[in-house]
Parts: structure tokens; sequence; C-alpha cells
């Protein structure tokens, strides 16, 4: 069967947030996918690696279009950062989907160029929230610690409700950050 680029790397994105790099075997990556060792190959030459970097590209613009792009809009502060938040929660299902920059970052083999991509797509989340902050008025500093503790506290958020199986615990905490970013 023949599939685009795209689908296969939508596909790669949910298995690799799901399994991690080192856990997503060839096998489950031609389940995921739906294409043979051959297909995958003409898709990506550089095989994991080249699947990795398309992933974490593809994972870089979905963040930019619907958490960044908000946070840039002349809305007030709190639309703006209300409607990154409603994006962290679909990205993430609600509590109930894994992290693909905390699956990948953790795997030992992942190539550099896609650790250097992870570190982006979590610096520029950052630096997003903050530039929103500190175009409304707060201190660059203050700004910058709020939006690290609001990274920390989603990704934190979403791995002790995974862990205890209560995606409630993921929402009441984006439910606080909303106060706590603009407080």
């Amino acid at each position: 069967m023949r599939r685009s680029r795209d689908v296969v790397v939508v596909a790669l994105y949910d298995l690799f947030r799901r399994r991690g790099f080192e856990g997503a075997s060839l096998s489950d990556i031609s389940e995921a996918t739906g294409l043979g060792r051959s297909s995958l190959y003409h898709h990506f030459p550089g095989g994991k690696d080249d699947m990795a970097a398309a992933v974490t590209d593809f994972a870089t613009e979905w963040i930019g279009k619907k958490l960044l792009a908000p946070l840039k809009t002349d809305a007030p502060i709190d639309a703006r950062i209300a409607e990154m938040l409603a994006a962290t929660r679909r990205m993430y299902d609600g509590g109930a989907t894994p992290c693909l920059v905390a699956s990948l970052i953790i795997s030992p083999g992942l190539d550099q160029k896609s650790v250097v991509r992870i570190r982006n797509i979590v610096r520029d989340w950052i630096a997003g929230i903050a530039s929103a902050l500190t175009a409304n008025g707060l201190p660059g500093d203050e700004a910058r610690r709020r939006a690290t503790s609001a990274i920390i506290a989603i990704q934190g958020a979403l791995l002790v409700a995974r862990a205890c199986g209560e995606d409630r615990i993921f929402g009441e905490t984006l439910d606080r950050l909303q106060q706590e970013l603009l407080s």
C-alpha cells in the first residue's frame, strides 16, 4: 500500500510518543504505518534516525502553530494563555496521551540532531510563554521563571496523571496554570 509521507509521520509520532524511540521495533513501525521495510526506507533512507527527525520536525511545526502562534496574537493575555493551555489539553488528550519529548529524550539511541530538536521544542515553548508575559508588562526574569515553572507543571502533571490513571490531575493543573501565569 502506498501512503503519503505525512500520514506515515503522524503514525510514527503517535508510536514514538507511546513507545519511545528505543521501544519502537521495526515490526512495530511497520504495523503502525502499514508499510513494509522497503517502503519505510524509501520514505526514510536513514532509518529510525530519519524517522525521529521527521517526527520532531512535525512536532515542532504543530507546536508552533497550535501552542506558540496564539501567544503572539494581539488578543488579551488571558485569552492567549487560555488558547495555549486549551491546545496543550488537546495535544495530550486531557492527560491520557504521553509526551513525545519525554518519550524521546530518555532514549539513549536517539541521534544528536533529534536531541537538539527535542530540546528546542521545550526551549521554544518556554520562550513563547515568557515573551507573551513580557509583552504584557511582566519583567523578563519573572516571565521566564513563570514560563519555566508552567512547563515543569505541565510535564509533571502529565506524568503523575498517567502514573495514577487519573486524567483529572492534568486538567486541574492546567486550570491552575492560567491563574499562576497571570497573577
